[in-house]
């Protein structure tokens, strides 16, 4: 009796064991923003990380949004057990992870690969990812941001002053920049950004290229305007899940093949980068070049003493900014 006993509460432990888990074998809902929707590059990269993720114990279905803001409440909501957007959207949910997309940060993709590769594969920085209700379990490029005109002859940030400038409502970055170029602040959102910009209710705004045909920017920038070469910054596409709904070590997994995907989202980025008319471009001399290293270290600083940027990812970009160019002013200080 004692045996049978001990048999049927072995198998009920086991049981529990199996209903304790069943949340992850049952599936999980990912909202994704893509402002082109299944088409777009963003939502085909997600789609190769959901194959993958069968593989790590999860049955990934993929919920599409052409509105990045909505895409972001659902999921807050709990509709969805993650969300992939951009890095700037989730800099409430894990600010060291959006310090990435600091202002000067990274000034070449050939700077940007391994940056996302150490941050996403090396241990030490493993607890960044953890924000405690959530987890970043992924970041991918999702292209340089550049400063885009109605005026080209505004190529410089002193010729800010002024102007009026899109500033996104839920970035401190952008409203900084805009306060330190001198700007009039617009309060703007990725829905109304552009058709801001196109009809002429702001002078500058801030946007990668990819942004470019989606957003049909072309209708802003007319005949006189153009795209300052100089990137601002790199925003990225991230992925955040709510804790406890994927399986035990999916984050590390996760990240580890994202960081092996780079190429996958860097090919559509330069693809879309080189669509746009080479008119357009706006030239940066190395005057212009240096002035905005200079704004870009200020801004850095001040941002990260507030809160919204993670020292540990500044050192970071720092340090790669130095090993490809030793002569850069700053890496002669020691403030970042």
């Amino acid at each position: 009796m004692k045996r049978l006993l001990s048999s049927v509460a072995t198998l009920g432990l086991a049981l529990l064991g199996l209903t304790a888990s069943a949340p992850a074998a049952a599936g999980q809902t990912v909202c994704v923003y893509d402002p082109a929707g299944r088409t777009g590059f963003m939502f085909k990269m997600a789609q190769g990380w959901a194959t993958q993720a069968a593989s790590w114990g999860a049955q990934v279905e993929l919920k599409p949004y052409n509105d990045e803001a909505t895409a972001v409440n659902d999921f807050t909501a709990g509709s969805c057990d993650g969300v992939m957007a951009s890095g700037v959207r989730l800099q409430k949910y894990n600010p060291a992870t959006y310090s990435v997309e600091a202002v000067g940060g990274v000034p070449t993709y050939d700077l940007l690969g391994p940056v996302l590769k150490t941050l996403q594969t090396k241990p030490n920085y493993t607890p960044m990812f953890d924000a405690g209700a959530y987890e970043t379990v992924g970041m991918w490029p999702l292209g340089a941001v550049y400063v885009m005109v109605r005026d080209r002859s505004l190529d410089r940030v002193g010729d800010l002053a002024g102007k009026r400038v899109a500033s996104l409502d839920y970035d401190s970055a952008s409203a900084l920049a805009v306060k330190r170029m001198g700007g009039v602040g617009v309060s703007a959102d990725l829905a109304t950004l552009g058709p801001a910009f196109n009809n002429g209710e702001i002078d500058v705004c801030f946007l990668p290229a990819t942004a470019y045909t989606p957003f049909e920017l072309w209708h802003g920038i007319g005949d006189k305007g153009g795209i300052i070469s100089e990137p601002l910054l790199q925003v990225t596409f991230q992925i955040l899940i709510h804790d406890g709904k994927f399986p035990d070590g999916f984050g590390d997994k996760s990240r580890a093949w994202v960081a092996g995907d780079f190429a996958t989202g860097l090919a559509a980025i330069k693809k879309a980068e080189a669509e746009i008319p080479k008119t357009t471009w706006i030239p940066v001399d190395g005057a212009a070049q240096k002035e905005f290293a200079a704004f870009a270290q200020q801004m850095r600083i001040q941002l990260r003493d507030q809160g919204a940027y993670d020292g540990r990812v500044l050192s970071l970009l720092k340090k790669a900014r130095c090993n490809a160019d030793g002569t850069r002013a700053e890496c002669a200080q020691n403030l970042e």
